[in-house]
């Protein structure tokens, strides 16, 4: 049986919902994109969901399913720019690397993943790696035994055709998730002639990035080495300290893939949305299933994996409360 909306194979929630789901919506528009876009490999699980999420199935008192609706929570967007030891980034962009064309490689500027810092940092080391020797660390985890990559990324295609991407707008969720893999290359230095100031030490990436984006290369160029502070009558615009460059980096990709998981969230549950629930007054039920992060426990947790634990232990007090001591 097919697991329901954004749920890991195998999992209670996945199989409470497919129970009702299986005859009604093909599993390719409830599954594939946010296992691709919200999961990633962990020391622990190779396919553990790193962002929390409820749906509502709704019905018939006949059974019959009348749509459904996914929404979305706290995305670990730490994850996009720094991984553990023996860990890797989400899915998805190691489908795209493995399994985009010929033409799709030059087209969307694809490199072999040890090429790019947001995917080189799993090492055999657990200390973080420092930027300028990261690229000599040794990749531990660019694939998992048993994963065909290449047919992940069939899959994922055929599920946004079948949620309704047009190829046009496949072409820009690569060239986003391309944009931001080459952004995170991107490297700092201080001007030799002033020390206030910053500069891009490999400006070749730029133009890459800009391409992706389809933005200016000069607006990209402020954007990654100044911020405008408005006071009354006067805008500054003052240059970012080497310290703080790559944070602001990170922020930047951050916010883009953020951006983009919410839309694609936004586009399953349009595509979820039965319209004639919306014409009709017929009565109609619902069952709701959350599914929640991925549960880790570390020698030493990550501040985002803290607060993970911490909410998953809350909700299971919750739940422990409700269902056993106040119903008894």
């Amino acid at each position: 049986m097919s697991p329901g909306p954004g749920l890991e194979p195998g999992t209670a929630a996945s199989r409470t919902v497919a129970s009702i789901y299986g005859r009604a919506l093909n599993p390719y528009t409830i599954s594939v994109l946010p296992l691709a876009f919200g999961n990633a490999k962990t020391a622990h699980n190779n396919n553990s969901s790193r962002f929390g999420k409820f749906i509502q199935v709704n019905y018939q008192e006949s059974g019959t399913v009348r749509g459904a609706y996914v929404e979305k929570y706290l995305l670990e967007k730490s994850r996009l720019v720094y991984q553990e030891h023996n860990e890797r980034n989400y899915h998805v962009f190691y489908y795209l690397l493995a399994g985009a064309s010929e033409d799709e490689r030059k087209a969307f500027h694809l490199k072999k993943p040890e090429e790019y810092h947001y995917l080189s940092q799993m090492t055999k080391t657990s200390s973080h790696p420092h930027w300028d020797s990261y690229c000599e660390s040794e990749p531990d985890c660019f694939t998992v035994e048993g994963e065909d990559l290449k047919h992940d990324f069939e899959r994922l295609q055929l599920a946004m055709e079948m949620v309704g991407f047009l190829p046009s707008t496949r072409k820009q969720i690569f060239s986003l998730l391309s944009a931001i893999l080459h952004l995170g290359n991107i490297r700092y230095k201080r001007k030799t002639y002033r020390d206030d100031s910053i500069d891009i030490c490999n400006p070749e990436v730029l133009p890459v990035v800009s391409e992706l984006l389809e933005v200016k290369e000069e607006m990209l160029f402020e954007a990654l080495t100044t911020r405008k502070t408005v006071t009354v009558g006067e805008k500054l615009i003052v240059p970012y300290k080497l310290a703080e460059a790559g944070t602001v980096r990170d922020s930047m990709a951050k916010s883009l893939y953020s951006a983009l998981f919410d839309w694609i969230v936004f586009r399953i549950n349009h595509a979820l949305l039965n319209i004639k629930d919306l014409e009709e007054t017929t009565k109609i039920l619902s069952i709701g299933v959350l599914d929640i992060f991925g549960f880790e426990d570390y020698e030493n947790n990550s501040f985002e994996q803290f607060c993970i634990n911490f909410a998953n232990e809350r909700l299971q007090h919750y739940f422990n409360q409700h269902i056993f001591k106040l119903e008894q």
